[in-house]
């Protein structure tokens, strides 16, 4: 389904839901006093609220045919910003509605919000969901998200769930969407998302479990901090995926069960699976304490960051840290094909690099460039970080690669401000930034 199909969708579908409204509404809207269009306007935004966060749900349900053409990072955005939005329609419904109902009943606004609660069906329900709706929105706020553990933001997020649920009689049993062909309308899009969300979020990685019976093989230490996962199962050769993605990982072993999402760091063999990831947080620091044999559930794959985007038929590949790892599944589907790659590999000092035989054996033009090393330079090894200087003198025709890029944020920010200045087309450069 092409990106423009899917904006025809969503267009057609809130201009169903502003008609309905109009249409149900419209004795308020023409009843000449104030009150009506306020009421009008509150129930509008409620309305609004709801088929947002039915968008919002599709934005994260990982749903393949949307996540293929939108890609992971900028579904995250989009989600991101589409939850800020949220909270006007979230705060502006209930007011407007006590609002409108207050000066209609001739009542204080204070007064109207208790009799709400008290006497109007499922209100109070809907006021429990407000909470945990605004639960989820703080939780989402940049400076907020940096001190909750993933795992802490991961559940907090699963309450939303709750909420739709406490508010769903609220809406069918009310307003502009409680009868007729209105009703079946708001129950089809409703249930026709929670069934691709229940498919695709749920189930899907299910069934691949069942077929492929994925389980730890091993687990190596690649340097001190970072350790890679080899899984093996059944017909792995049917398993399919494209080097540079990442799956969802769930580890069936005690206090390993969260999902946590990590790149393929091997392209396909039909042999086994691996994921490579560093110790840097409470999670990953027990990444080395998985038991050989235990089972995993793999959701995925998932992202776009893939040769599949590329256009030209030489690449720069630009990896910092512990980002090496869909470059190298990216590299060896290159050197496979025996295209022309450059890998550039920034690392703070030469105990830092991960891959280092592999990205030889891999006879591809390689350089790894060391932060903090003032050694003169030898081989393909440089002092320095990745720059626009560094890629005009090892890749001086970089204006005819893809550049496929991965790495800490700050870098991943700094490297895109040295590509626009290096006067790189923009859809030359492909990157994904994996937040959560």
């Amino acid at each position: 389904m092409k990106k423009s199909l899917l904006y025809l969708v969503f267009i057609l579908n809130l201009g169903v839901v502003i008609y309905l409204w109009a249409n149900g509404s419209n004795y308020l809207l023409t009843s000449g006093a104030d009150s009506g269009r306020v009421i009008a306007l509150g129930r509008l935004m409620g309305l609004l609220l709801e088929f947002f966060i039915l968008l919002q749900l599709i934005l994260i349900g990982r749903i393949t045919f949307i996540e293929q053409q939108f890609g992971h990072d900028r579904l995250n955005l989009i989600h991101r910003w589409v939850g800020y939005g949220i909270a006007i329609f979230l705060l502006s419904h209930p007011l407007l509605l006590t609002l409108g109902h207050s000066q209609l009943s001739e009542t204080s606004f204070i007064t109207q919000f208790s009799n709400f609660l008290k006497n109007w069906e499922d209100v109070f329900k809907a006021f429990l969901a407000v909470f945990l709706f605004v639960g989820v929105i703080i939780s989402s706020i940049v400076i907020v998200k940096k001190r909750l553990r993933y795992e802490t933001w991961y559940f907090t997020h699963l309450l939303m769930y709750v909420a739709i649920a406490l508010a769903f009689g609220h809406q069918t049993n009310t307003g502009d969407m409680a009868n007729g062909s209105a009703l079946y309308y708001w129950l089809t899009i409703n249930f026709l998302v929670f069934g691709l969300i229940l498919l695709h979020r749920w189930l899907a990685p299910f069934y691949k479990f069942f077929k492929h019976r994925f389980y730890i093989d091993k687990v190596v230490a690649e340097t001190t901090d970072v350790f890679s996962i080899y899984l093996k199962g059944k017909n792995l050769q049917n398993y399919k995926f494209l080097p540079g993605q990442f799956a969802n990982l769930t580890f069936l072993q005690s206090a390993m069960w969260f999902t946590h999402p990590f790149s393929f760091s091997t392209a396909p063999n039909g042999q086994f699976l691996r994921f490579s990831i560093k110790t840097s947080g409470d999670f990953t620091n027990r990444i080395n304490n998985l038991k050989p044999n235990t089972k995993v559930i793999l959701d995925g794959p998932l992202g776009v960051f893939t040769v599949k985007q590329a256009k030209k038929t030489k690449f720069l590949l630009l990896a910092g840290g512990i980002g090496i790892t869909p470059i190298r599944a990216l590299a060896e589907q290159l050197a496979i094909q025996k295209t022309d790659a450059t890998i550039l590999y920034g690392c703070k000092t030469e105990t830092d690099i991960v891959f280092k035989n592999e990205l030889t054996n891999l006879n591809i033009k390689h350089f790894f460039l060391l932060s903090q090393t003032k050694n003169q330079a030898k081989d393909n090894f440089l002092p320095g970080r990745i720059s626009a200087e560094k890629i005009k003198l090892l890749v001086p025709d970089f204006l005819g690669r893809e550049v496929y890029l991965c790495g800490p944020n700050n870098m991943i920010q700094g490297l895109l401000t040295d590509l626009r200045a290096l006067n790189i087309p923009k859809n030359q450069i492909h990157y994904e930034k994996f937040n959560y």
